[in-house]
């Protein structure tokens, strides 16, 4: 899916900071729909700019009170919108204050024939959703920039945002890699594992299979060096992940290509994680799964 086809759907569900009650307490977004009749009739007792320049440079010859103080770009009827939160480029901020940074920055123009939320949705269209991308080239699940939430599309167009986050302060992207490297499913928190694969089903099965791959080379190094294997069964029993990273062209008679698979799951986590998840290959795994369960490859270790 390419992230420059993606436009904002005005008539949508927002989604605003909240916390759903339940029993595991994981922040998520509550779903309030905005009024799209909410337009602006200006008071008899009140005066405020009404246009902008796209550097949020305030114009006109009136000023209200507010708009007297220091940094203020926003009219009175804005504020409102300073009890709803959210995330943007990793602070937490105010959906009022996401407008005025829009605004400050020239992302946006205000119309201030519109309604608050229809400027809202400009802001989030410039801030957020326009710098939405996948967590990997191969997967197409769209992120915030910072990565705290993920997006729901439909037709090519955002309609919706989860927080990626729990309340623990542990993130989907955490989740994912302490799968990918090698913590067994049964010791990560069920809440936090049906997030992720509900969200993000691609990241969440890469992780899974690079886990796997990642367990069974340490038991099978273990064994090797154990003496529990000669280096030949070593070696057969690692066929499987041969295939994950070579494809087609894996040879266990390569000594270059050994030399590679000890190299790639040898070295420290974070450099791992990285370069599984950017190096994985969803039809390198299909021959693995193919290998494994239609051949029933023997394995002399019993891990398959």
């Amino acid at each position: 899916m390419s992230v420059g086809n993606v436009a904002l759907s005005y008539h949508k569900t927002e989604y605003v900071a909240g916390e759903r009650q339940n029993s595991n307490q994981e922040p998520v977004f509550k779903t309030t729909a905005k009024n799209s009749q909410d337009r602006y009739t200006p008071s008899v007792n009140e005066t405020y700019y009404t246009t902008y320049t796209s550097g949020g440079v305030m114009t006109g010859e009136e000023v209200s009170p507010q708009g007297k103080e220091e940094n203020c770009v926003l009219p009175e009827r804005y504020n409102g919108w300073k009890s709803c939160y959210m995330y943007y480029q990793g602070n937490r901020i105010s959906e009022y204050e996401l407008i005025q940074t829009a605004v400050k920055t020239g992302a946006i123009t205000l119309d201030e024939s519109k309604p608050v939320g229809w400027n809202l949705s400009n802001a989030e269209e410039a801030l957020l959703y326009s710098k939405a991308t996948p967590l990997y080239e191969w997967s197409t699940t769209l992120y915030s920039e910072d990565r705290r939430y993920v997006y729901r599309v439909e037709n090519g167009q955002i309609t919706g945002a989860t927080a990626a986050y729990f309340r623990d302060g542990t993130t989907y992207l955490d989740v994912l890699n302490a799968i990918a490297g090698g913590t067994e499913l049964s010791n990560i928190e069920l809440y936090k594992l049906e997030a992720v694969f509900w969200h993000d089903s691609e990241a969440y099965d890469a992780a899974v299979n690079i886990g796997t791959a990642k367990r069974r080379y340490d038991t099978l190094t273990d064994m090797y060096q154990n003496g529990q294997l000669t280096k030949k069964q070593f070696r057969h029993d690692c066929y499987p992940l041969w295939l994950l990273l070579f494809g087609k062209d894996a040879d266990i008679h390569n000594d270059e290509q050994f030399g590679k698979l000890s190299d790639f799951f040898g070295q420290d986590r974070e450099k791992f994680l990285k370069k599984a998840f950017a190096n994985y290959n969803s039809f390198n795994q299909s021959l693995v799964d193919k290998l494994l369960i239609e051949k029933g490859y023997h394995a002399y270790s019993g891990l398959y």
